[in-house]
C-alpha cells in the first residue's frame, strides 16, 4: 500500500514538473535605445526572440538545446538555419587546490607531419560574488549576483584585439529542468577567408569566486573597453523582466522549422543594415516626440492618462532637465503619456492628469564599485563610482490638488553621477506606476 501511494506520489511529482513552461518577456536599455525579448523554456531547451533596435533588422532566433550541447540560430525571413556546438572550455578553477600533474615526455613528431598553425589565445578571469541577498520575484527565491569578467587578447589572436572588462549586478532564480550550463567562453564564429584558415582562438578562462548564476530576471552591466587604466569607451546596459507565466508550450519552438536550410556560414544568417533607414527612423520617431512636447493644446485621446513630470530639485552636482525627460520616458508606455513641464499652468495647457515633482535631498559619493566587490579578486580599482541617493517623489492629481503618492527612494547605485540618478528616480518611476495602474 505504501509503495503504491510513493509510487503515484513520483508519478504526480513527475508530472508537475514536466508541466512546467515559461514564457518570460524582458526589456533591454542599451544606451537610450530599448529593444524587447521573449524567452520560451520548456524542460532543457530554451528559445529566444529578440526585438531589433530602432530600425535596425531582427537578429536571429536562438535555440538552446542544453540536451545536445548545441545552440540553433534561426532566420524565418530566409528560412535559414545555423548550428554552432557548446564546445569545450579550458576553465582553471583559481579557488580550487593545485592538483599534481605528471609530465610526460614530449615525443617530437616527423617535419613531415607538422602542420604549423596560427593560434591566439584569448585570455578571460571570470569572478563570481554571491552578496547572500534573496528575495521573491516571480514566485521564485533570487540571488543577488555581482560578477567581474576580465578579457585579454593575445597580440595574435583573430577573434578580438582590445581587452574588456564586463561588470554585471543581478538577480537570477533557478528554473526546473533548466539546468544548462553557464557559458564563460562568448559565442563566436570562426571567420574564414579564401587565402587563410578559420580563425580558431583558444579560449583559457580562470574561473574564482562561490555562488551560481542562473536565469536572469534583472542585470545592469557596464562594460568597459581596454584595460581599465585607458579604457576607450564604456557602455551600460540594463535588463528588466516585464511578465512572467507559466502556459504549455509547443515543443515545435524548440526545433529546426520544417522546410528550412542549412546556411553556409553564421554570417549569411544576417540581414544587411539598411543604415539610411535607420537614421530616417531615427529622426520620425524623435520629430513625433517633439511634436507631442511642444504643442500644449493638444488634446489627448480618449483613455490616456497624462503626467506633467516636473524639473527634479535639490542637488545641483546632475543635469536635471535631462533627468526630468529620463523620467518622462520611464513612465510612458501603454495608455500613460508623460510629458516634461515647467510649472501646473503648462501642466493644465497640455491636460495632464496629474503631476510628479522630485527633490533630491542627498547625493552622496560612495565607494567606488571595486571597494563594493572587495571579495573579488582582480576588480579594476578605477571602476565607476557609486552614490548613495535619496529623492522624494510626490505625485498630485490636477483635478482637485490632493497628493496620490508621496514615496522616498534611498539606496546605492553604480555608474557616473547622472546614470546613478536615473537608476533611482527609474526606480521612483515604478512606484507611481504602480499606483496609476
Amino acid at each position: 500500500m505504501v509503495s503504491a501511494m510513493l509510487a503515484t506520489y513520483i508519478l504526480f511529482i513527475g508530472i508537475t514538473v514536466q508541466a512546467q513552461e515559461y514564457k518570460i518577456r524582458q526589456s533591454t536599455n542599451m544606451v537610450g535605445m530599448k529593444s524587447e525579448s521573449v524567452v520560451y523554456v520548456k524542460g532543457m531547451r530554451k528559445r529566444t526572440e529578440n526585438s531589433g533596435m530602432m530600425s535596425m533588422s531582427l537578429p536571429p532566433v536562438v535555440i538552446e538545446q542544453c540536451d545536445l550541447q548545441r545552440y540553433i540560430k534561426l532566420n524565418d525571413k530566409k528560412k535559414l538555419y545555423f548550428i554552432e556546438l557548446f564546445g569545450k572550455e579550458d576553465v582553471i578553477n583559481e579557488d580550487a587546490k593545485p592538483a599534481v600533474v605528471k609530465t610526460k615526455p614530449v615525443v617530437a613528431q616527423p617535419k613531415e607531419k607538422m602542420v604549423p598553425q596560427q593560434v591566439g589565445v584569448i585570455n578571460m578571469w571570470h569572478n563570481i560574488t554571491d552578496t547572500g541577498e534573496r528575495k521573491k520575484m516571480n514566485g521564485f527565491t533570487a540571488r543577488h549576483i555581482w560578477t567581474t569578467q576580465k578579457i585579454k587578447p593575445s597580440k595574435d589572436a583573430c577573434t578580438m584585439k582590445d581587452s574588456l572588462i564586463i561588470k554585471t549586478d543581478g538577480w537570477y532564480i533557478d528554473l526546473p529542468q533548466f539546468n544548462c550550463p553557464v557559458r564563460y567562453t562568448p559565442s563566436t564564429t570562426p571567420t574564414t577567408d579564401k587565402n587563410k584558415p578559420a580563425c580558431t582562438d583558444r579560449y583559457v578562462t580562470k574561473r574564482s569566486g562561490k555562488g551560481k548564476l542562473g536565469f536572469p530576471l534583472t542585470e545592469i552591466r557596464t562594460i568597459i573597453m581596454g584595460d581599465g587604466t585607458n579604457q576607450s569607451s564604456t557602455i551600460e546596459t540594463s535588463m528588466e523582466t516585464l511578465e512572467f507565466s507559466a502556459e504549455k508550450l509547443d515543443s515545435i519552438l524548440f526545433v529546426i522549422p520544417p522546410g528550412y536550410s542549412l546556411a553556409a556560414s553564421e554570417n549569411e544568417l544576417l540581414d544587411k543594415m539598411d543604415m539610411s533607414e535607420m537614421m530616417n527612423q531615427y529622426k520620425i520617431e524623435n520629430n513625433d516626440a517633439n511634436k507631442t512636447n511642444n504643442n500644449p493644446t493638444e488634446e489627448k485621446e480618449e483613455g490616456v492618462i497624462r503626467i506633467g513630470v516636473y524639473e527634479p530639485k535639490g542637488d545641483g552636482q546632475v543635469q536635471k532637465s535631462a533627468l526630468q525627460q529620463h523620467m518622462a520616458n520611464s513612465l510612458s508606455g501603454g495608455k500613460i503619456e508623460a510629458i516634461a513641464v515647467k510649472n501646473e499652468e503648462e501642466a493644465k495647457n497640455y491636460h495632464c492628469d496629474y503631476t510628479l515633482s522630485t527633490d533630491i535631498t542627498r547625493i552622496k559619493a560612495g565607494s567606488k564599485v571595486g571597494g563594493l566587490l572587495k571579495a573579488i579578486k582582480n576588480t579594476d580599482p578605477n571602476a565607476t563610482a557609486s552614490y548613495n541617493i535619496d529623492a522624494k517623489l510626490t505625485l498630485t492629481s490636477l483635478t482637485d490638488g490632493s497628493t496620490r503618492l508621496q514615496r522616498t527612494v534611498s539606496g546605492k547605485y553604480d555608474g557616473k553621477i547622472d546614470a546613478a540618478a536615473g537608476m533611482a528616480l527609474t526606480d521612483g518611476c515604478k512606484e507611481v506606476l504602480k499606483v496609476i495602474k
